[in-house]
């Protein structure tokens, strides 16, 4: 079984917030980190900053609802690296909240291509390399606030339910992190932040890097290997499963 800091990982979204922690987190540990994102700039600036700590890896710009892009960038981390050990899906675009009644069309689709379907894709094109050398770590993302219907947990379920034969562990990440989101909404909403950070136990949320990436390092190790199909909480006992 390898040690962590002979793997190769794929995160999306890896140009800022979550994302970049994760990132970086891996990169400090030895990970081989594969960082994309729709945008060049902000994945290309997390790739300098991994190098700069003495990290290896490099940045592909990709929509994760774009298939074929996803195909190319697991191919792509194969043909550098051998293969690929680890998928985070991180990636999620932002819609506006609202009611059920109020909820558009074209926000759902877009949620839903860029979350669920994105995940989906790169579970798919990462699926072969885990297979054939019987090792594997997908590690998913919802928001801790919808914690009770995520509309990616039965995929994420079902998959470690299929692929534990194989030794793929698949697991999703609710995490409440200061994400570039957050930030944007505190700004917008200050005294709602405030009164939702005192809520929160431990009176802060978590930092990307320092309170969420760690619980992904242990998920995409080799201490994880029996863990698979869970739901893993990582904000501060704020909701309590």
């Amino acid at each position: 079984m390898k040690q962590l800091k002979e793997k190769v990982a794929i995160v999306t979204g890896a140009g800022q917030g979550i994302g970049k922690g994760i990132a970086l987190c891996l990169a400090k540990r030895g990970v081989k980190v594969i960082a994309t994102g729709r945008r060049a700039e902000p994945i290309e600036q997390t790739i300098a900053e991994i190098k700069e700590l003495g990290g290896e890896g490099f940045a592909m710009t990709c929509d994760s609802a774009d298939r074929a892009r996803v195909e190319e960038v697991v191919k792509a981390a194969a043909e550098k690296y051998g293969t690929v050990d680890v998928v985070v899906n991180n990636a999620q675009a932002i819609v506006p909240s609202a009611p059920v009644e109020e909820t558009s069309y074209d926000n759902m689709l877009k949620a839903w291509q860029s979350g669920v379907i994105g995940s989906l894709n790169y579970m798919q094109a990462a699926f072969p390399y885990m297979k054939e050398q019987h090792e594997g770590r997908i590690i998913n993302f919802a928001s801790a606030t919808g914690m009770f219907g995520i509309a990616g947990r039965g995929m994420t379920k079902i998959a470690a339910k299929e692929w534990g034969q194989y030794g793929i562990c698949v697991n999703i990440v609710l995490p409440g992190a200061e994400s570039p989101a957050a930030k944007a909404w505190a700004e917008k909403f200050p005294e709602e932040y405030a009164k939702q950070v005192n809520l929160n136990p431990m009176k802060r949320f978590g930092d990307p890097e320092i309170d969420i990436a760690p619980v992904i390092a242990f998920l995409a190790g080799p201490d994880s290997c029996y863990f698979s199909g869970q739901s893993v909480i990582v904000d501060g006992a704020n909701s309590i499963m």
